[in-house]
């Protein structure tokens, strides 16, 4: 599909401010990515994970621009649990986290900036949607610029947006993230865990299942038929199960669940992203979606997503 251009406002997300000495070592400690890696001018993807490996938010870091503190945000959907979840352990450290969601404004910029925000300090580097963009964090006394700087970048569609992230297999959170998911389930390994920095809450599961190899499920996108409904999305909804096009002897178990659906211009299909087990996982397989095998509605292929950067 074409490159998008316009601004996404990801103001409504929970907005976490953390300051002290021990900010780095003790988010280290929480978050599945090297929390070094964040700096001034980039933020980095990082899953919060419970004891059992599972995640309970994911978030993007990045520093406020005089390094002086690390700026999370996450799901708005999370906006009581994130700041209680990542402060749980704060006890004898030198850290403060500080809820600032209402200070500070966010905006997204999947494509090329406008000329007018070249060298501005609140720019972040940040893959939010499977493409390099820039995030742009209006501090105390800026947010009146908000809307000005949207009208004039203009806004991605949703629908354009939804379509983008189906496409490159970006799960999001309510969807395709719980706390029911590990972060190999999601296809997260390599975006946003780092399994060469130290000790973090979780990190005992989530490098075993990376040592083994195998989870038993795995997000996958998924593209329809174009022979089948005309390759409309509106008979496949979220939650619906897939089954095998052609099921071994024995073969009942559903192969899998839909999380996310939208119909995709670029392609004339609809397009979806579904956990499903590992043995129908593989591009090419045909899958049957429907609530259940005596009502199947339509046939899906799994698809080669784009590499997560």
């Amino acid at each position: 599909m074409e490159k998008l251009s316009g601004c996404i406002d990801l103001s409504s997300r929970v907005k976490l401010r953390l300051t002290g000495g021990d900010r780095v070592r003790y988010l280290n400690g929480q978050v599945t990515n090297n929390v070094t890696k964040a700096n001034p001018r980039t933020a980095i993807y990082a899953c919060v994970p419970n004891l059992k490996g599972k995640i309970e938010a994911d978030v993007f870091i990045t520093q406020s621009a005089d390094g002086e503190s690390l700026l999370i945000d996450g799901p708005p959907e999370l906006r009581d649990h994130l700041p209680l979840r990542l402060g749980k352990y704060l006890i004898a450290d030198d850290a403060e986290l500080e809820d600032v969601s209402e200070d500070y404004g966010l905006l997204h910029f999947p494509g090329e900036l406008p000329g007018s925000l070249a060298g501005h300090k609140g720019l972040k580097e940040a893959n939010r949607y499977g493409l390099p963009g820039n995030d742009l964090w209006l501090g105390p006394g800026e947010g009146s610029g908000l809307e000005e700087i949207a009208k004039q970048a203009g806004t991605v569609p949703g629908d354009t947006l939804e379509e983008t992230r189906l496409l490159h297999g970006v799960p999001k959170w309510g969807h395709e993230l719980s706390d029911d998911v590990f972060p190999a389930e999601a296809g997260l390994e390599e975006r946003a865990v780092d399994f060469h920095k130290g000790c973090y809450i979780g990190q005992e599961v989530i490098s075993r299942i990376h040592s083994v190899g195998k989870v038993n499920r795995v997000l996958r996108a998924l593209v329809s038929d174009p022979d089948s409904s005309g390759g409309a999305a509106g008979d496949i909804q979220p939650g619906m199960l897939l089954f095998p096009a052609d099921p071994g002897p024995g073969e009942q178990k559903p192969a899998g669940r839909i999380t996310s659906v939208t119909f995709s211009p670029a392609l004339g299909r609809a397009i979806a992203l579904a956990f499903v087990r590992q043995a129908f996982a593989n591009p090419g397989t045909r899958l049957m979606v429907g609530e259940d095998q005596n009502k199947l509605l339509n046939a899906l292929e799994i698809r080669n997503t784009p590499v997560r950067i």
